[in-house]
């Protein structure tokens, strides 16, 4: 598979028992749909930091790209854009037909590090109050 970006070759690494795509030359990471549900799951932090660590930065020979983003899978079907992020300014590049997803350097774990801020949150005791007292209220 290419990258949607710079057409390099992506490389296939190990996240725990989960295999996705990286492109070591932009840093991109591209998930097959469920991926990213899988890692989220997994609770996992500084997993692009991780992956750095373990497979470095080896040399690549950079693509080419033209026109739009398409995807790696598919090939032919353009990549469409979305925010899907609560607290953090993260936009995906998602393929309309697999709906696998593409991610730009730092957006994997911006994504983590949302899920575990929106636990977080809905487990604080302000938030377990307020709905106690709405349970209350409703009875």
């Amino acid at each position: 598979m290419k990258c949607p970006k710079d057409g390099t070759s992506l490389a296939r690494v190990d996240v725990g028992a989960i295999v996705i795509d990286k492109c070591h030359q932009c840093d991109g990471i591209w998930l097959d749909y469920g991926e990213l549900k899988q890692l989220r799951s997994s609770g996992q932090q500084g997993i692009e930091e991780e992956l750095e660590v373990r497979y470095g930065n080896p040399e690549t020979n950079e693509g080419e790209v033209e026109g739009y983003m398409r995807c790696p899978a598919c090939e032919d079907v353009g990549l469409i854009s979305h925010h899907v992020s609560y607290y953090k300014p993260v936009k995906i590049d998602q393929c309309p037909s697999c709906h696998g997803m593409w991610l730009e350097d730092r957006e994997l774990d911006a994504l983590m590090e949302d899920k575990k801020e929106m636990e977080e949150e809905l487990n604080s005791p302000g938030v377990i109050e307020f709905l106690r007292r709405l349970v209350r209220q409703l009875r």
